[in-house]
């Protein structure tokens, strides 16, 4: 009897904890297969363009250059991501750290294209990203094994300490920034980062008039800020 009472036990033990971590199944097999994930990439990058083509045709008294982000914006994660569920984990820096150093990341849909475009423009691409600086040297190698532009010129700013990109950001003035791109709130403005869903739908409509001309998202259901306060 006992021991049919711990197996009855240790099943609803193992049930609680898939279903806690199953919540993310659906988001990324989403992200893995859906044909609007890719169409909203190529979607954002052909608004892109359009910019970038709009600002080569005005006068500019300094260099023109784009931020992007790279984790979801230039990158695709999902082995990493598709990882931690299968083996019921949470997002740690090691377990990250294991999967940067592999450099096998693959551009989401449309980007390489994009970048290239934007680099034979004599556009200035810059990478931000809350990658560790550690992880520098990996995170560059993957980028050029995957055909982005990069050279002892190419600006990447990495983490060292905060998340918040804001002072990274103002590195760079000595740039005309045409466009950032990003899957996260915050790698725009700093008035996103680490405010509540509801807040963050204030700035939103405060800044609406950016989006889709200075401000470029990209779709990323599987991870980001708005799960902060998000119950499992």
């Amino acid at each position: 009897m006992q021991l049919r009472i711990f197996g009855f036990l240790l099943f609803l033990f193992l049930v609680g904890c898939s279903t806690k971590v199953s919540k993310k199944e659906h988001s990324l097999y989403w992200q893995k297969h859906a044909a609007e994930y890719k169409a909203l990439c190529i979607q954002a990058h052909n608004i892109a363009k359009s910019k970038i083509d709009q600002a080569l045709k005005q006068s500019h008294d300094k260099p023109l250059a784009i931020i992007a982000d790279i984790d979801e914006t230039v990158l695709s994660n999902l082995p990493y991501n598709e990882m931690l569920i299968d083996s019921y984990l949470n997002f740690t820096q090691k377990t990250w750290s294991h999967w940067v150093n592999k450099q096998i990341a693959t551009p989401i849909p449309g980007a390489l294209d994009f970048y290239k475009y934007v680099d034979a423009a004599g556009v200035e691409i810059i990478y931000l990203s809350n990658r560790r600086v550690e992880n520098y040297e990996a995170t560059k190698a993957n980028l050029i094994q995957a055909g982005f532009p990069f050279d002892e010129e190419t600006i990447m700013l990495l983490r060292a300490e905060t998340g918040n990109k804001e002072a990274r950001r103002k590195q760079l003035d000595n740039f005309d920034i045409v466009l950032l791109l990003g899957d996260n709130l915050a790698d725009f403005d700093a008035a996103f980062y680490k405010e509540s869903n509801a807040e963050r739908s204030k700035i939103v409509e405060r800044l609406a008039s950016q989006f889709g001309e200075e401000f470029i998202l990209f779709p990323n259901l599987i991870y980001g800020s708005w799960e902060m306060g998000f119950e499992e």
